[in-house]
This record gives C-alpha cells, structure tokens and sequence, in this order.
C-alpha cells in the first residue's frame, strides 16, 4: 500500500530528539556477563566469542538498574548465582511503566529544547512501543507532565515491532493532510533488555546481544514553528509490504517468564530479496528513481541486514554510515531506531532526497521518502 503527500501543502518533521537510559554498558561487558551465566554449556559459550564482536555494537544503554552492580545488590535479576527464577511477565512490566514513563518525558523535553519553543500547539499525540504496556500508558504521563490540553487527541501504536515508526509518521502525515492548524507530537519508547532471558537457545542469545533501550519524540506539522530548526525533513510518500512465505522468521510474542523473539537468520536474506523492488516502489511515487536518493536511512536491525542491503543496493558504507553508527552507539533499539538515524543525519552535511525504511515482524518492510532540507535552502 502507498500513502502521498497533498498537494495543498508540505508537511515537515519539524524536529526529533533522543533519549536513553543513564546506565549504559559496553558489549565487552555484555558478553563477560553472558559468559557467567551456569546455564550456558561450552557450546554457548563458544558461539557468544563468536557472536559478540560480529555484531557492530559497541555499547547500548538498558534500563535495568542491575547491570553492573554485584550480584548482592541485584534488585530486579535473582541473586541466585543461577539466576532463577527470572524475573516475571509482571515484574517485567511494573519497571516499564516507571521508566518508560520517564524516558518518554526526557525525549519529548529534549524535543522542546531542540526546537526552543513549547508544546502548547500541539494537538494530537502518538505514542509508540511494543515493550510493554498499561493503561493509562505513558501517554497520559505525557498529558499530565508536559502541560499539553487535556483534549488532546491520543492514539497509541502497540506491538508492532522494529517497523513502528512509519505508521506513527504516516497517520502523522494523515492528520496534518486533512487538519492543515494539526501539530502531531510522536513519542517512541522501546525498553527491550527488560525481556533479556537466559535459556540457551541460539535466537534467544542472539536477541539478547544485539537489542537495547531507547526512545526518541518527533513533532510533524504544517505550519512553519516559531523558531525554525536548522535542518528538517518534508515527507513526501510512504510504502508498506508484507514479504511473502516470511510470517514464521521474525515475531515478537508474550512468554512464560518474557516476551519472547522469534529471529530467523533467514531474515536478512528475505530483506535482501525484495529491498530493491520496495525501494522502486517508493521512489516511483514521486516520478523519481533510486539513481535520485541521496541519503540512506536504514534500521540497523543488525549489521547482517545492513550489509546485504548494502550489497543489493550497491551502497557504500558511506551511504550507510549513520546507520552503522547507531547499530555501534546504541544497538537495536526496536522501533526508535531509526529516529536516531534520522536525527544524526540531520545534523549531517548533506540534503537532499532521503529513503528511509525499517523492517520488523510479519515480515514487514514500511519505507518513506523524505527530504533533508536545510534552512538556507527554502525549507
């Protein structure tokens, strides 16, 4: 399915701002951590030398207070050398609500910062997240503590996985379409390490090195803000595809003890299959071609899917250089992801036509063109 823009006017991401949690660790420690796990045999332990320096990750930020600290000090981990029982599907969730809640409220304050001015306007909010849940969510946090009217408008997009983002930016797009005074704040919030598990099973493992915490606010309008950004994006089109015989290699459901990953190493060369048609799709809804895009941002899903799609688009690493380095600083986010790609790239120095895409279960690729434009430059 496609979405354009309207004619009547250009809707802009006016500005995006991150936010991750204080307690940061690097994939040194990660993997000395796993490592010490007595669940782990030698055939584990062996594919976590392996896995652990191949990821392109350098460090990720968690929201578990737990990392780092001496197993006697473990609040939410058992302090049970085995660590068992782990933590439940409720006490899982109770550390999401808390902190989400309050990265949320860093992320849309580091937004209001960004664009220095205030949220009074905004008229619509969407909130993202497929890590965890109540109700009332961290939207209604967001209503109490940033001031905005209590007859904003909310809707909240849940469990979709990596790809979320896109359906929060087009139903953004859609509201601004038919609402031309619509200001549409976007807060995306993913705390994946709180479903880390210790089994032994390779996707589990595999989840457990590359996913992390993060969360980003994004505000789309029409109208020009009072103190106009430096750099920002017009969204011009948007695509959505279900890659076909692929429902069964990537998931994201509720467990016993978490919620469990289903990551197939046949995800990357599904991606890799169909990425050159979404691309032409895309690109053929503004009468443009792939030969026109000049910025590449890409979800670092992982650095395997990054680099086929590297080699099926016959990217450089350039190209894709801030995607890498979000994979390297902050690792999988899930559907925040790509707006810290987006926003690194901001402040780039180059503009221009932009395809943006992210994949996530189903297995579903969601991609939108944007462009980057510089204030200098009419935007």
């Amino acid at each position: 399915m496609k979405s354009r823009n309207s004619a009547e006017g250009t809707i802009w991401l006016q500005g995006i701002a991150t936010a991750t949690p204080p307690q940061g660790y690097s994939q040194d420690f990660a993997l000395r951590f796993m490592k010490e796990l007595p669940l782990y045999g030698e055939k584990e332990r062996k594919f976590l030398d392996r896995l652990y320096p191949s990821t392109g990750i350098d460090r990720r930020h968690t929201a578990v207070p737990d990392y780092g600290r001496d197993r006697k000090d473990y609040d939410f981990f058992s302090r049970d050398p085995s660590m068992l029982p782990e933590p439940s599907p409720a006490q899982r969730n109770d550390l999401y609500i808390t902190a989400a809640a309050a990265l949320a409220e860093e992320a849309a304050r580091n937004l209001l910062r960004e664009l220095n001015g205030d949220l009074s306007g905004v008229t619509h909010l969407v909130t993202v997240s497929c890590t965890g849940f109540s109700a009332p969510g961290f939207d209604y946090h967001l209503v109490q503590t940033l001031g905005l009217s209590p007859t904003v408008f909310r809707t909240h997009i849940g469990f979709m996985g990596c790809y979320a983002a896109f359906p929060a930016l087009r139903l953004a797009h859609t509201i601004c379409t038919a609402e031309p005074d619509a200001q549409v704040l976007i807060v995306d919030v993913e705390l994946c390490s709180l479903h880390f598990q210790f089994k032994p099973d390779l996707e589990t493992i595999v989840a457990n090195a590359i996913f992390a915490d993060g969360a980003a606010a994004a505000l789309v309008s029409r109208n020009q803000p009072v103190h106009p950004p430096s750099a920002r994006y017009a969204i011009r089109s948007f695509n959505s595809r279900i890659i076909a015989d692929s429902e069964k290699e990537m998931s994201w459901r509720l467990g016993e003890v978490a919620f469990d990953m289903r990551l197939s190493a046949y995800v990357p060369r599904l991606i890799e299959r169909d990425i050159g048609e979404i691309v032409r799709t895309t690109m053929a809804e503004v009468s443009m071609q792939r030969e026109d895009v000049r910025l590449w941002a890409i979800h670092p899903g992982g650095r395997a899917i990054l680099d086929r799609v590297r080699e099926t688009l016959e990217l450089t690493e350039e190209d894709l250089a801030d995607s890498t380095a979000v994979l390297r600083e902050f690792g999988n986010m899930s559907s925040a992801t790509i707006f810290f790609v987006l926003k690194r790239m901001l402040s780039g120095p180059r503009s221009g036509p932009v395809f943006a895409a992210a994949f996530g279960p189903g297995l579903t690729v969601e991609s939108a063109f944007l462009e980057h434009r510089m204030a200098e430059a009419g935007a």
